[in-house]
C-alpha cells in the first residue's frame, strides 16, 4: 500500500454539505470540492483520484446518471465511488449499488462513521490492486519460464537429434557435453521453481550439518571460474583466516546463496570486467559466528528505483534484464529468505553504470571437525572405476525402465551385482527370499503396488521376524549357544531412498520410514559412489 494520501473528490451541490466533508476528511486525505457533476469532470481531466464521493440530487446531472457516464468512460471506469445522499429509501439505495456504487451513505453523515467506512473502502482497494498486480506479475512470469525452460530442453533435444543422426564420435561427443550442460542449466530453473513455491507455503526449512567451509567456498569457485574464463573476467577471492574451518550450518543452502550472487556477478560483468568476493568474520560470541559475505562486480549497476522491486517475488529489476541477460528472476528473492532463515540480511550498494556490491550476513555455530572423518574424497579425474565394488550384491527398486538402465550404467565399471525389481512389492519379497543376500537396499519412493515407504516399513518387520525365531531358539541354548545366537542376529540391512522428492521433509519422511540415507534425482555419480562407499565400508 502506498504511503501517499489519497485523493478524493467530493461532489454535493449543497455548499454547506461541501464543506462539512472537507473539513472531516482533509487531514487524512487530499480533498477536490466539486459543486456539480460538470466540474467534477473538468476535476477528473487533471487528477486520477482513489474515491469519489458522489451526491444523487443535483440540478445538472444526478448522481446515478453521472455513474453511468463514468462506467462508459475507459480511463474513469475503474474509479470507485461512494454515493453520499438524503435519499434513503431501499429502492434508491439499490439503484446505486447496481450501478456499481461500492457504497451508499446516507445524510446527516456521522463523522467518525464516515471515516471508518472510506478507510475500510479504500483498504480493500489497494488489496484488489495489489492483487491484481501479483496476478499479471505471476502471468508474465510464467510466460518468462516458459521461455526459461523450454529454452535448453530445445538444447537437450535438439542436440540428441544431431548426436543420433552422426557417426563421427567427436561431434556425437561434442552434443552430449552440449546437452548435459543444458540439462543441469533446466535443473536448476526447476529447482528455484520448487525453492519459490516452497517459500509462498512458508515451508522452506534448513538443513544442518558440519562441513569445511573453505573446501565449500573452493568447491563454488572452481565451478563459477569456468563462466569467468569464457568472458576474460578476472576473479578475486579474499577469505578472513579468522574464520573457523568448520561451521555448523546448511551448506547446501549457503552455497546455493554464494553462487547465486557470483554467478549474477559474472552474468552482469562485461567482458574482461573484475568480480570480487571478500569474506570475514565479524562477531565471535561463545559458539556462534557471524560471517559476512560480499560480491563486488564492475558490472552494469542498478539504479536506485530497480532496488526496491530486486528482492520481490516474480519481479527482475527490469523487465529488460531477462531480455538481454536471461535468468528467472527468482535467486536473489530465494536468496533473501535463506538468509533470514540463518538470521542474517541481505543488502546492495550500487549505482547505475557503476558496478554493484551484494552484500549478506549468516550466523553459523563453530564446528569441531567431525565433518572431516565422514568425507570421501575422489581424487581429481579419477573414475568410478576407482570404487571396487565386486564383492557386494545390492537390491534396486526402481519401477521407471530408463532409470535402471541408467543405474546400470553408472555402477557399471565399478563391478557391484545388482538384482532389479520394478516395485516396493517385489523388493519386499526378494528380500525375504534371501535376506543375506543383499548387501544394500536402492529404494525409489514412488511406485505402483507399494512405495517405497511401505517397502522398507515391510523389510524392517521381516528383519524384527527373522531376530524374533533366533531369540526364541536360543531359549534353551547353553551360555555357549547364547554368546553363537548374538553373533547370528540379523544385521539390519542399510536402505537408501533414491527419489526425485529432494525436499528437507521428504528427506525426513525417508528417514522415519526406517531408511538410512537419501540420494536425489537425477543421480550425480559422484554422489552416488560415495553414498555407496561409505554405507559399503560401514560393513
Amino acid at each position: 500500500m502506498s504511503g501517499e494520501r489519497k485523493k478524493i473528490i467530493v461532489v454535493d451541490d449543497n455548499l454547506e454539505d461541501l464543506t462539512a466533508l472537507k473539513n472531516t476528511l482533509k487531514d487524512i486525505y487530499d480533498i477536490y470540492p466539486s459543486p456539480s457533476v460538470s466540474k467534477m469532470f473538468d476535476l477528473l481531466e487533471h487528477i486520477q483520484p482513489d474515491l469519489i464521493l458522489l451526491d444523487v440530487e443535483m440540478p445538472d446531472m444526478n448522481g446515478y446518471d453521472a455513474m453511468k457516464k463514468l462506467k462508459n468512460i475507459d480511463k474513469y471506469n475503474e474509479i470507485p465511488v461512494i454515493f453520499l445522499t438524503f435519499m434513503d429509501d431501499p429502492q434508491s439505495e439499490m439503484e446505486g449499488l447496481k450501478l456499481g456504487a461500492l457504497d451508499y451513505i446516507h445524510k446527516p453523515f456521522v463523522a467518525p462513521l464516515l471515516l471508518l467506512r472510506i478507510k475500510m473502502h479504500l483498504t480493500l482497494m489497494d488489496h484488489k490492486l495489489e492483487a491484481q498486480n501479483a496476478s499479471r506479475s505471476k502471468g508474465e512470469f510464467l510466460s518468462h519460464m516458459s521461455h526459461e525452460i523450454r529454452t535448453p530442453l530445445s538444447a537437450v533435444i535438439g542436440m540428441i537429434n544431431i548426436a543420433a543422426g552422426t557417426e563421427d564420435i567427436q561431434k556425437i561427443k561434442h552434443c552430449l557435453d552440449r546437452a548435459s550442460n543444458a540439462s543441469k542449466h533446466l535443473l536448476n530453473i526447476i529447482n528455484n521453481i520448487l525453492d519459490m513455491s516452497k517459500i509462498e507455503a512458508n515451508k522452506l526449512e534448513l538443513s544442518y550439518s558440519e562441513f569445511d567451509f573453505k573446501k565449500m567456498l573452493t568447491g563454488i569457485i572452481n565451478l563459477i571460474s569456468v563462466r569467468a574464463e569464457e568472458k576474460h573476467q578476472h576473479v578475486t577471492v579474499n577469505v578472513n583466516e579468522n574464520i573457523p574451518q568448520f561451521l555448523i550450518c546448511d551448506e547446501l543452502r549457503l552455497s546455493q546463496v554464494i553462487m547465486n550472487l557470483l554467478t549474477n556477478a559474472i552474468k552482469f560483468t562485461p567482458e574482461k570486467g573484475d568480480v570480487t568476493l571478500n569474506v570475514e568474520m565479524t562477531d565471535d560470541a561463545d559458539d556462534e559466528v557471524t560471517i559476512r559475505t560480499e560480491v563486488i562486480d564492475s558490472g552494469i549497476g542498478i539504479t536506485e528505483e530497480q532496488q526496491k522491486r530486486l528482492f520481490t517475488s516474480y519481479n527482475q529489476a527490469d523487465s529488460s534484464i531477462s531480455k538481454n541477460f536471461g535468468g528467472t528472476g527468482l535467486g536473489l528473492v530465494i536468496s533473501k529468505q535463506i538468509v533470514e532463515l540463518m538470521h542474517g540480511k541481505i543488502w546492495i550498494e550500487s549505482e547505475f553504470n557503476k558496478g554493484s556490491k551484494f552484500i549478506f550476513t549468516i550466523k553459523a555455530k563453530k564446528g569441531a571437525g567431525s565433518a572431516a572423518k565422514d568425507v570421501f574424497i575422489k581424487p581429481d579425474g579419477s573414475k568410478n572405476a576407482d570404487f571396487n565394488f565386486k564383492e557386494y550384491t545390492i537390491l534396486a527398486a526402481e519401477d521407471v525402465e530408463i532409470n535402471r538402465e541408467i543405474l546400470a550404467a553408472l555402477l557399471e565399471e565399478t563391478g557391484i551385482s545388482i538384482d532389479f525389481t520394478d516395485n516396493g512389492a517385489g523388493a519386499v519379497s526378494m528380500f525375504k527370499a534371501n535376506p543375506g543376500k543383499y548387501s544394500l537396499i536402492l529404494m525409489d519412493v514412488q511406485m505402483p503396488e507399494m512405495d517405497g515407504y511401505e517397502a522398507t516399513r515391510a523389510i524392517r518387520a521381516i528383519e524384527e521376524e527373522l531376530n524374533g525365531k533366533i531369540a526364541e531358539d536360543s531359549m534353551s541354548f547353553s551360555e555357549e549357544k547364547t554368546h553363537r545366537y548374538n553373533s547370528n542376529l540379523h544385521k539390519q540391512i542399510t536402505i537408501i531412498a533414491m527419489t526425485a522428492n529432494v525436499f528437507h521433509e521428504d528427506i525426513e519422511k525417508c528417514l522415519s520410514a526406517g531408511m538410512n540415507d537419501h540420494i536425489g534425482k537425477p543421480i550425480d555419480a559422484a554422489d552416488l559412489c560415495d553414498t555407496l562407499k561409505k554405507h559399503l565400508l560401514l560393513l
